[in-house]
């Protein structure tokens, strides 16, 4: 009977915890925004829109019968989420074969890949505008290409330290390539597996909102560009804190499931 009320204290303890550091780590973002409200009011309106007036904006925005902000956050939402699907399906398939047991194809690939992920991003959506256009394939695309280098990476990498002492022992216990990689590697690797994707997510909402500034008639790019040209300075600051917030989300939750998983992992080895 003494045990579960262990756990339950912990949790509680734990919970606190979080809801302390999480109470905390909002204090300079409360700073921030206060900071941003005192020098509204001396700086021109015609330069700096206040958080109060970017706050009523947005509610405006949101509240519009017509949804053209959430319209648009479904379109860029959408373009995000196929990208870095298959990103992650791709990154994760090159990582964990030249980590693992294509190694002699490591010298000839990664060099290579590297060299794909120096290339400068404002260089690259060009590229796609003139091989796919400047539709949904295009932005998809360039969602993909940015996501699947932190992917490959970080699992390569990942991968390939994992302890070969763990790889004999399995293999001397008669496992094969499938039970090896799902036995051992898989769990070893989970926690650069959601580095790698946390790492992704963020880029893909700079890139998809780049692609829709350069080209493109719907998304989170193009309402912001169209605030701008309107001058609608109170819907242009918050366009941008609300890309924020949505990446921010985004990682939140990926950290969640990270931490699911992880503790799957845990279980596993214990």
């Amino acid at each position: 009977m003494k045990k579960p009320r262990l756990n339950h204290d912990s949790s509680l303890g734990q919970n606190r915890e979080w809801i302390k550091n999480t109470l905390l780590s909002l204090i300079p973002i409360a700073l921030f925004f206060l900071f941003w409200q005192a020098a509204s009011y001396q700086i021109p309106r015609g330069v700096l829109s206040s958080p109060a007036r970017i706050a009523r904006g947005m509610y405006r925005a949101f509240t519009d019968p017509k949804g053209e902000i959430l319209k648009h956050t479904l379109i860029s939402l959408e373009h995000i989420g196929l990208g870095f699907l298959l990103a992650g399906i791709v990154g994760a398939a090159f990582g964990f074969l030249l980590g693992t047991f294509f190694k002699p194809l490591e010298r000839l690939f990664i060099p290579f890949f590297h060299v794909c992920e120096k290339l400068n991003p404002f260089a690259i959506v060009p590229v796609f505008m003139f091989l796919f256009g400047i539709g949904r394939e295009q932005k998809i695309a360039v969602v993909f290409w940015a996501c699947v280098w932190p992917v490959l990476f970080n699992i390569q990498e990942a991968a390939k330290s994992v302890d070969l002492q763990l790889i004999r022992a399995a293999r001397a216990m008669g496992a094969g390539r499938l039970k090896l990689f799902s036995a051992v590697i898989l769990p070893c690797t989970l926690p650069s597996i959601f580095t790698g994707f946390r790492l992704a997510i963020r880029v893909a909402f700079f890139m998809i909102v780049m692609s829709e500034l350069l080209g493109a008639s719907s998304g989170l790019g193009w309402y912001y560009m169209q605030q701008t040209y309107k001058y609608k300075l109170d819907l242009m600051y918050g366009s941008i804190l609300y890309i924020t917030v949505l990446t921010i989300t985004a990682s939140f939750l990926l950290g969640l499931l990270e931490k699911h998983f992880l503790a799957w992992k845990q279980k596993t080895f214990q």
